[in-house]
């Protein structure tokens, strides 16, 4: 076994796949397991990405007992695409806030799954239970977040299933270390259901955030310039007699010290209520937080810029 477990496992790829050694990066490995096309991604010491389409292993279903999962009663499963479900190991952050009721998590039924894997899907949920409703998938996702793995997303943005390993130890120096993560891979890629496309239902709340983020970043780009263009004199120490020094009352600086007293007073519960109105969704303990960040920004900046008017003006 190689000393360096990251080159050892970039070199059970390379064989397996055939390949010369690597002479640009990232490399891209094609290989095939349980019969499903796999891309391997390797970036030296940075990160190994498995791909495989969606597509590919979503067929529709030929009927049967053994692939109920892939065809529930009734209509074909449809949801807006890429469903971009997020598999990652469950933390304590994610546990302490489903317990608060903030974050609302898709659960399968799979007692040891739903412990140790975090679900994050932005769609229906029950869409989402399906495409999770295969036991072979499952044990997959299991299999590959063991083996170090950061996330697993199913259709991502480029359509395909996506597999990150951000950090490379020790155990994956140890022979047959690539071969197991691709017969992993491969449990997933084969095992989701077919799933046609439909329109995507609007997301107010993210359009909010989009919304809110680009007026912060809009309002500090632009408002300091605007700030001390409107100054004038106020700011420079060496300016005409009678102009107010730096720090009086009328002064250049004078406005911001209660513009954050004022903006915090008013933001922070503000940011509080919304955040409690954006509970219920996988990643409401994300985007509460940054929502009440935006906020407070908001709340500040305006204050500031009041506090200005109104004292630059007595």
């Amino acid at each position: 076994m190689n000393g360096d477990p990251e080159a050892e496992l970039a070199r059970q790829f390379r064989e397996m796949a055939g390949a010369p050694r690597e002479t640009e990066w990232p490399v891209h490995f094609h290989l095939h397991a349980g019969g499903c096309p796999i891309r391997v991604i390797y970036s030296v010491q940075e990160f190994i990405r498995l791909r495989s389409p969606y597509a590919l292993g979503a067929q529709p279903p030929p009927g049967g007992a053994q692939s109920a999962y892939r065809a529930p009663a009734g209509a074909p499963l449809s949801a807006a695409r890429p469903m971009n479900i997020e598999l990652r190991p469950e933390t304590a952050g994610d546990r302490a806030a489903k317990a608060a009721g903030v974050a609302a998590e898709v659960q399968t039924g799979d007692p040891p799954f739903d412990h140790a894997v975090y679900i994050h899907a932005p769609g229906d949920p029950q869409i989402t239970q399906r495409v999770l409703g295969s036991a072979e998938l499952r044990a997959g996702v299991r299999a590959l977040l063991a083996e170090g793995f950061s996330s697993i997303v199913i259709d991502d943005e480029q359509g395909d299933i996506c597999a990150h390993l951000q950090a490379f130890t020790a155990a994956h120096g140890r022979p047959g270390c690539a071969r197991r993560m691709l017969d992993a891979f491969a449990a997933i890629a084969r095992n989701v259901p077919h799933v046609a496309p439909a329109p995507r239902p609007a997301d107010a709340g993210r359009s909010l955030l989009l919304l809110g983020g680009v007026l912060c970043s809009a309002l500090l780009l632009l408002g300091a310039p605007a700030y001390f263009f409107a100054a004038g004199a106020r700011c420079d120490p060496d300016g005409p007699p009678g102009a107010s020094v730096l720090w009086a009352l009328d002064g250049c600086f004078a406005p911001i010290p209660v513009g954050l007293a004022v903006g915090l007073a008013l933001g922070l519960p503000v940011a509080a209520v919304v955040s409690r109105q954006m509970r219920g969704r996988s990643d409401s303990h994300v985007r509460a937080p940054y929502a009440s960040l935006i906020l407070v920004i908001l709340a500040i900046q305006v204050a500031i810029a009041l506090s200005a008017a109104v004292l630059w003006t007595l």
